[in-house]
């Protein structure tokens, strides 16, 4: 981390040292916040409780972006979140050089290309939800240090464009449930686009070596590998591979507007279970006023432990019955699933803001350990209205 702030110091400092000869243009965005859950149930997928809050979700932020002239530019923002006490932070930070008409390397910090809104991530006047659905845009992080390659063409009338990248990931992972420093090593992956008229698509697909050493995991590997030797290790995170793949495609056709996303989250070989998330919204634009409804899901897939000892046969293993069912405790205590129903509508009162309001209910909620379960599911909801502008 304090690389990072080393290298967005010096980052600035190249900026402003060109200031004189360059083009340098500064934006921004913001989103002002308030929203509250209509109960007391605490469901992690919220960032609410049953008391109004204004900070969870706002945020302030800044880009300024240089033009070096002969195709090479640097841009870098800065953001400020509510739920981080509003300390100014770099999101990202990067070099651009234009190879040619149709190709672009950048360097930095920049952000991984998971889904369709990946660059406008935090940009709420982009897209006509207070956010993102939660159920897809699942991931705590979404920035990495390194390399990408921009490519755009044409053929047959389609707009074609990807985003190939290369790089590294040190970020706190499970925020929400058990913070962890972890590495995500050997970074690579593609997001190719296509578009045509009112028609537009994405696959998106990231592969990486993952260390985190979640405390929950290697305490169940430490106990693993003391019953049975050479098990152990294959159960911590580290230098699984994972891999996440992703699609969607939008019909903005007239004044509808669909978008559906799905994907899927693994790694391998270790005691994590594989996710799967989707969702599909609608909507409608009167003018100034665009109503909207959407739905989302996303469940864990549920693994079954079968460890076996290399060294003895399992009918004579006393510890193997209870060490596998000590596992499947393990892997069973990660179960979280859910499906949420979204109404809402966003009015543009301005041509550079918009005012929302939503109501979010969750259904179905399976989070052992905190709020629900197979035989008992539950159900949570809460209401929030924003106020998104860019400048």
């Amino acid at each position: 981390m304090k690389q990072l702030y080393v290298y967005s110091i010096l980052f600035l400092s190249l900026i402003f040292s060109f200031y004189v000869s360059s083009e340098v243009r500064i934006n921004g965005f913001a989103s002002i916040v308030a929203g509250q859950d209509t109960d007391d149930k605490s469901f992690v997928n919220s960032p609410y409780s049953d008391e109004i809050d204004f900070k969870a979700e706002s945020k302030f932020a800044l880009q300024i972006s240089a033009d070096l002239s002969q195709g090479l530019s640097a841009t870098a923002q800065i953001i400020a979140r509510g739920s981080n006490d509003f300390n100014a932070e770099f999101e990202w930070a990067y070099l651009s050089y234009e190879l040619n008409d149709n190709h672009t390397i950048r360097a930095g910090k920049l952000r991984l290309p998971f889904y369709k809104y990946s660059d406008y991530l935090d940009v709420g006047y982009a897209y006509p939800w207070i956010r993102p659905p939660r159920a897809m845009y699942s991931l705590t992080f979404s920035t990495y240090e390194g390399l990408s390659l921009l490519s755009n063409f044409s053929l047959n009338d389609w707009d074609i464009a990807s985003n190939i990248i290369y790089g590294n990931v040190e970020d706190t992972f499970f925020e929400t449930t058990n913070p962890t420093e972890g590495q995500l090593k050997d970074i690579y992956g593609i997001n190719l686009q296509v578009s045509k008229d009112w028609f537009s698509a994405y696959i998106a697909y990231v592969g990486t070596d993952v260390f985190i050493p979640t405390s929950s995991i290697e305490t169940v590997a430490q106990i693993t590998e003391a019953v049975s030797p050479g098990n152990g290790t294959q159960i911590s995170l580290d230098s699984d591979y994972g891999d996440f793949l992703g699609l969607g495609f939008t019909i903005d056709y007239a004044n509808w507007l669909l978008n559906t996303e799905w994907s899927q989250i693994a790694i391998e070989e270790s005691l994590t279970l594989d996710n799967e998330q989707w969702y599909i919204s609608i909507a409608y634009r009167f003018d100034t006023l665009t109503p909207y409804v959407s739905y989302q899901a996303t469940e864990s897939k549920r693994k079954t432990a079968n460890i076996s000892n290399s060294l003895l046969p399992v009918q004579i293993h006393p510890a193997q019955p209870q060490l596998n069912n000590f596992l499947q405790s393990a892997l069973d205590g990660q179960m979280f699933e859910y499906n949420a129903y979204t109404v809402g509508v966003k009015y543009d009162f301005h041509a550079s803001a918009a005012l929302k309001f939503e109501y979010n209910r969750y259904d179905d909620i399976v989070d052992i350990g905190s709020l629900g379960s197979f035989e008992n599911p539950e159900s949570s909801g809460n209401f929030s209205v924003a106020i998104d502008l860019v400048f």
